[in-house]
């Protein structure tokens, strides 16, 4: 006999996975993610959002259940209330959207609402009792409620508040209390909220038996007994053999916290006397969680975690690749030679060179300038260690300035007191941190009124523009501006370098210095030598004044830092792509920008300028103290959650090898204090708009639950 096939919505969250794994034997299931990707053995995953009806429509056309089970849903009564337009979305429009479809498709739907929706004025509340919701997490419920009946004659709503193991992303309630007491930690509970919880598997089993009988409308399922948050902590404890001392008592009334009903008990006298049946006692649920603890769904469960950064490849850029490894000279062939002049025109540079990597074209730039041996850089902390050191590969000596707080980059008020108060101060190195240029125009001039070189590490800012409105790189500044190509940057070519210049001799210079100091067939006679004529073997070099087809010479101690047609292909394919990648991200920082306006403790970097930054990395600054837990910790709460982040970066001077040279970190006290609650966040092309919100949420559910607010 074919199986039922039921559909899952809120696939990744704490409900929809339980309620996967105690019917995955019995009905063919799908979980429909929409916010984290996992995967979980015996069932199928699908990633949809389900934000239109068309979306709606397709999910159902194309798995066909017999049932949906929404599950999904905004659970959190602060972030609803910080949040409104998502709560709406989530509690609201979705459901009346699959609602809809499921009506229009014949399918029955099994919504799932709360328990929050009544004043909390009476005890044990009936599903013919009037809601009066207090805060915007229980209108839209109720709101959600009111759609789903209205689109889909048949549809079951399931008013309930349950427990059972969790996710580790996805605590639920005696999660939160048993990993708090068996950790040895204190924690706070209501004592004033009142509520009739049920454990999940029950909670299953009941609307099981509701779909058999072919029942709708409104139905609480929930448990027998009318408990404290409090209380309700105090036997978990017990059942589980724990330190109930460690349980505090205390109150919903304060401050700090939006509105929430005091009493959320409800009557499940209706459901009893339809199914001729009742429910389990409370102490009787703590045993089948205790028992259930080996098949806790967080062991069963495979997360995909959303990366901080993340490259993206079409057909297109396969393709390019693949007409270089079948036709194409794979090193040293006409790809290089296009990407150079793809960048150049796209910058406005004179000339452009491909070098292996980022760093190679840092070395390499400063290999070109001419600094040496007792020379001085000055250069920003707060950068990769590749910009410092490339100085250190030609034996000169990084001076570090302090950044400005707000823009993140080399303070240029700083510049000027630094090359006053030192010596041999030969060059500047600023860098555009995550994509935002530095003040290049005050910087030019003061490298002008010093008489130094200027060299622009735009690792993170190919795309981005000055504020002359001209792209960065144009070297209308510097010198020489150097980029990189590493995955996770603006563009990829796996690995990869770029240095645009509008100097012809430090051109040259350049080709030179990446292939050994070597040149060969491709430099102009008479006159070679950019050294020193004299040393040239002109018996050796020439046949009749003609330049002997084999010959080549090196010139200068240089280095193999080519890079090869195959990786060019790729970036030169990517080129095409970029202003798409950059406008993209705009549109992604602009909606992190909205989302975190208002949320305490969290504040979003570089602001200013937006529009001329290439957005690299998405920056945001925590006050991990306020909010009582550590940077390592709110990192691992994120990754339990699915999320990736980054520091970025640890202050060049932190580094040992920089100590060991006399650097210290609290000379740069604004580098200091931006790594202490710098934190970068999920921003590349291919995030969707779902995995942004899921971001949000989380960063947002950590801080709610950290900052001292007692579990809801």
């Amino acid at each position: 006999m074919k199986k039922k096939r039921v559909l899952i919505t809120g696939g990744s969250g704490l409900l929809a996975v339980n309620w996967a794994l105690l019917i995955r034997d019995k009905y063919d299931v799908i979980l429909l993610l929409h916010h984290k990707r996992i995967s979980l053995a015996g069932v199928v995953t699908d990633h949809m959002p389900l934000d239109s009806k068309n979306n709606c429509q397709l999910v159902l056309d194309k798995h066909s259940p017999d049932v949906v089970i929404n599950a999904a849903g905004i659970t959190s009564v602060e972030i609803c209330d910080s949040h409104p337009d998502m709560g709406k979305m989530a509690n609201v429009t979705i459901p009346s959207y699959l609602s809809s479809a499921c009506n229009i498709s014949g399918i029955k739907l099994v919504h799932i609402s709360t328990d929050h929706l009544f004043s909390g004025k009476f005890q044990y509340a009936q599903e013919t009792d009037k809601p009066e919701p207090l805060n915007l997490y229980a209108k839209t419920k109720l709101q959600g409620e009111h759609e789903v009946l209205s689109n889909c004659h048949n549809a079951l709503v399931i008013r309930t508040n349950f427990f059972g193991w969790g996710l580790t992303y996805r605590e639920s309630f005696s999660d939160f209390i048993l990993k708090k007491l068996r950790d040895n930690k204190s924690v706070n509970l209501f004592s004033d909220v009142f509520f009739t919880p049920i454990l999940i598997e029950e909670l299953c089993k009941k609307v099981s038996d509701l779909l058999d009988l072919g029942a709708s409308g409104i139905f609480n399922i929930v448990g027998n007994e009318r408990i404290s948050k409090y209380e309700f902590g105090v036997r978990l404890a017990n059942s589980f053999g724990l330190n109930t001392k460690l349980i505090n008592a205390t109150s919903v009334n304060r401050s700090d916290l939006v509105v929430r009903p005091k009493d959320m008990s409800l009557s499940n006298r209706k459901l009893n006397n339809i199914l001729d049946s009742s429910i389990p006692s409370l102490d009787q649920q703590f045993t089948s969680l205790k028992l259930q603890e080996s098949e806790n769904p967080a062991n069963q469960v495979k997360l995909e975690v959303i990366p901080y950064g993340k490259h993206y490849i079409d057909d297109d850029d396969i393709q390019s690749v693949v007409d270089v490894l079948r036709d194409g000279l794979l090193t040293q062939g006409p790809k290089v030679v296009e990407f150079e002049r793809k960048l150049a025109d796209y910058v406005g540079a004179k000339y452009a060179v491909a070098v292996a990597n980022g760093t190679a074209a840092l070395h390499l730039a400063s290999m070109a300038i001419g600094i040496g041996k007792d020379d001085k850089v000055i250069t920003s902390p707060n950068s990769f260690v590749a910009t410092s050191n490339s100085i250190l590969y030609v034996r000169a000596c990084p001076t570090f300035v302090d950044i400005d707080p707000q823009t993140l980059n080399i303070d240029v008020n700083k510049i000027e007191k630094t090359i006053i108060g030192s010596k041999n101060i030969k060059a500047i190195f600023p860098v555009h941190f995550a994509g935002l240029p530095c003040d290049m125009a005050r910087i030019k001039q003061i490298a002008e009124q010093y008489n130094l070189l200027v060299v622009e590490d735009a690792s993170h800012a190919l795309g981005a523009f000055y504020d002359d409105g001209t792209k960065v790189g144009n070297c209308k500044y510097s010198d020489m501006t150097t980029f990189s190509f590493h995955p996770v940057k603006g563009i990829a070519a796996g690995e990869g370098g770029m240095i645009t210049t509008n100097s012809k001799s430090i051109y040259r210079k350049l080709m030179r210095l990446r292939s050994h100091g070597i040149t060969k067939g491709n430099f102009e006679f008479p006159g070679i030598s950019e050294i020193d004529n004299s040393l040239i073997n002109q018996e050796e070099a020439l046949e009749d004044g003609v330049l002997k087809r084999w010959y080549y010479e090196m010139q200068y101690l240089g280095y193999n830092y080519r890079i090869s047609d195959i990786q060019c292909a790729l970036a030169s394919s990517q080129m095409n792509k970029l202003d798409l990648f950059i406008n993209t991200r705009k549109k992604m920082v602009d909606y992190y920008d909205r989302s975190f306006l208002g949320m305490p403790h969290i504040k979003p970097m570089q602001q200013h300028n937006r529009g001329n930054s290439s957005h690299h990395i998405y920056v945001v600054h925590i006050d991990f103290e306020r909010i009582g837990i550590t940077r390592q910790q709110f990192m691992q709460d994120l990754a339990t959650k699915g999320i990736g982040s980054q520091v970025h970066y640890i202050p060049i001077v932190m580094q040992p090898y920089y100590q060991n040279m006399g650097y210290k970190i609290h000379d740069y006290p604004c580098t200091y204090k931006h790594y202490q609650s710098g934190l970068s966040i999920p921003l590349y092309f291919g995030l969707s708009r779902i995995e942004q919100e899921s971001v949000v949420l989380s960063i947002s559910s950590i801080i709610n639950r950290h900052s001292g607010a007692s579990k809801p």
